[in-house]
């Protein structure tokens, strides 16, 4: 039997149409059908035409290869580079026009990428490489339209921040500012925005959570920041937030958000005076890391009155805008003026000290104990240097110190040891941190610590009982004031003599007991010291109840709530089982974690399905939806547990 596929195909063209079916069934069911493909690389772009600013989607198909490394993508000037994961494919797909049977097959890995043009016009995209099996494959070229912004005066967009520089920890504001021109009279008291049929689509970076700068955090969830500015009048919609391609089972469109406007005037295309209504987007964010955070750019997309006729029907212009990316550095504090008591701590401090006891006798242990409380940097400062200052290293002993965070504050301990007799002073401390509201350099200074340290006691020689030279002997010298002044019956002092043996013995019997009490240890400790075996262990189980309760909200009408805690039951389920924080666990971490897992393909999609519309709960999902997932959701958790277990890195 000839096994080459395509001779296999041309011979089923050949054949009559009853015999096409079967050999249709035995071709795709044809296990060396698959393999006798050659590896190669495929190139694919979601859109051949946008505008500058925006992003398209690329795709690297590594086709006929199953554990290949991600393709290089090297010329890529002209283009920022995002990486949006991976996914393994396996189709095949067999046509048949006039008579002629086509199949394409397609098994591999499809690397996702965001490219965003740095530039107009039309843009070459560079042939992808990959090494397969030890050899190299390349890719198609391919070629992207990028549309400039229109030169129009409708509607302008601007990034703003408060502060152009901030420091780790400090707080700032990132500002979208789109202007858009005022009706003409007679309507011009109306809301420019508001009277749109479709809502103009603006799409803003930041206004999500999973796609912030790295070295970012916002004070408020990306839900939380924009809920307020929902809208049943119009407005702006961002990122699709709403629509079908966000949430698959929604039934309107996007949602509208609208800020309150404020009228101002500008500058027209003609120069001239205009009236515009300004509406602002802003966030707040901390910086955590140094380095450059860019925030952009953010485009507009949207058709925008132009003018009003007698009878009050209005023309518009589909026009398209671009803000340019607004850069925020974060930088460490300045070498200049920075004093040598300096800690790394950057923020707003307060500084207090304790020394206990304030007796003791020369060579005593005391402890110091320094607490920076305040906002900003605690877990990066250290413990300032004691033997540095002579008042210090001239009347005590200082060990080493010991550094911990906790309940808001710093903590700097050390160990002291007296060296003189008297009543002394610790001196004050000071300790220097960077105030980023002053931005400069702040000391703050212990209070002095009086103490009282007496000299150490001493024994005198002839104060001490010594035994008679005699061998063997145990006759004692007894003084009056010496250390057995308080014994009056010899007989009360027992026979100290040392007996090797029985003490060999008892060792002896003490290592015994030590090593099985060592053994049992380990052994439980495996089972019950495994913090997160045990977290594995119970993920089940607390997935179900709060499964139990989320329904309980949906039947109860609460569909908002109930959808908010079954989204949480699933991802709490995988980051349990992963060992991660449930916070950061997204929608896009769930279904990343279960690919990895290898968890099939239709079950992911579905979880992915169920995860998306309780994420869209709160923005206008249908009840319809979040109802029938009090039915459909119970099955679907359990077949997501049995499919965890069955994983042999699970039970590890």
């Amino acid at each position: 039997m000839n096994h080459d596929p395509a001779s296999f195909a041309k011979h089923i063209n050949r054949s009559g149409p009853w015999w096409r079916p079967i050999g249709l069934l035995l071709l795709l069911t044809s296990p060396v059908a698959a393999a006798q493909y050659e590896p190669e690389v495929l190139a694919e772009l979601s859109h051949q035409r946008i505008y500058e600013g925006e992003a398209v989607q690329y795709q690297v198909i590594l086709n006929h290869a199953q554990d290949a490394q991600p393709p290089k993508l090297e010329g890529f000037d002209d283009f920022q580079i995002e990486s949006l994961g991976e996914d393994s494919l396996d189709s095949r797909q067999v046509t048949i026009i006039n008579g002629r049977m086509t199949e394409v097959v397609r098994y591999g890995r499809a690397f996702r990428y965001a490219l965003t043009p740095k530039r107009s016009g039309t843009l070459a995209i560079p042939a992808p490489t990959a090494e397969i099996d030890g050899r190299t494959y390349t890719g198609p070229a391919l070629t992207l339209v990028v549309v400039p912004p229109t030169d129009q005066d409708l509607a302008h967009l601007e990034i703003a921040s408060d502060r152009q520089h901030v420091y780790p920890l400090q707080s700032f504001t990132i500002r979208c500012t789109i202007a858009v021109k005022a009706l003409p009279e007679p309507v011009a008291e109306r809301n420019p925005v508001t009277v749109l049929r479709r809502l103009p689509a603006l799409s803003i970076p930041w206004a999500t959570d999973e796609s912030l700068p790295a070295g970012v955090s916002s004070d408020r969830t990306w839900q939380d920041w924009i809920e307020p500015l929902r809208s049943r009048r119009g407005g702006f919609s961002i990122n699709n937030i709403g629509s079908r391609s966000v949430i698959s089972l929604f039934d309107d469109g996007p949602l509208g958000f609208l800020p309150e406007p404020r009228r101002t005037m500008r500058k027209d295309r003609t120069g001239r005076d205009a009236a515009y209504w300004e509406f602002d987007f802003v966030r707040k964010f901390t910086a955590c890391q140094l380095g450059e955070l860019a925030f952009g750019p953010v485009t507009l997309k949207g058709a925008f009155v132009t003018t009003v006729d007698a009878q009050g029907r209005a023309e518009t212009e589909d026009i398209f805008a671009v803000a340019k990316p607004r850069v925020v550095i974060v930088r460490d504090a300045p070498a200049e003026g920075r004093p040598g008591s300096y800690v790394q701590a950057i923020g707003k401090f307060t500084l207090a000290a304790s020394l206990v006891p304030s007796e003791a006798k020369v060579g005593d242990p005391l402890t110091l104990t320094m607490t920076l409380r305040g906002d900003g940097t605690l877990d990066a400062a250290r413990a300032p240097d004691l033997a540095v200052h002579p008042a210090v290293a001239e009347r005590f002993r200082v060990y080493e110190a010991t550094e911990e965070t906790r309940g808001g504050a710093r903590l700097f301990t050390y160990s002291l040891r007296p060296l003189q007799p008297g009543r002394l002073t610790f001196p004050s401390i000071p300790l220097s941190y960077f105030d980023v509201d002053q931005e400069r350099y702040v000391t703050l200074q212990t209070s002095p610590i009086p103490i009282s340290v007496a000299e150490s006691e001493r024994i005198a020689e002839g104060e001490i009982a010594v035994a008679p030279g005699t061998r063997g002997g145990r006759a004692i010298e007894v003084r009056q004031d010496g250390i057995l002044a308080n014994i009056d019956d010899l007989a009360a002092l027992r026979d100290q003599t040392v007996r090797p043996a029985r003490w060999l013995a008892f060792v002896s019997l003490l290592g015994f007991v030590y090593v099985g009490i060592a053994v049992a240890s380990r052994q439980l400790g495996r089972y019950f010291g495994d913090a997160a075996g045990r977290r594995r262990r119970a993920a089940p189980g607390r997935a179900k109840h709060r499964l139990r309760a989320a329904c309980a909200e949906i039947h109860a009408g609460r569909q908002r709530k109930g959808a908010e805690q079954l989204g949480a039951a699933v991802t709490g389920l995988v980051a349990d089982v992963a060992g991660q924080s449930e916070a950061g666990m997204t929608s896009r971490e769930v279904e990343r974690q279960l690919a990895e897992w290898d968890v099939a393909d239709d079950l992911r999609q579905q979880i992915a399905t169920l995860l998306e519309i309780c994420d869209g709960a709160r923005y206008g999902a249908s009840a319809g939806a979040v109802q029938a997932l009090s039915d459909s959701a119970p099955p679907l958790v359990e077949r997501l547990i049995q499919a965890l277990k069955g994983d042999k890195r699970w039970q590890g």
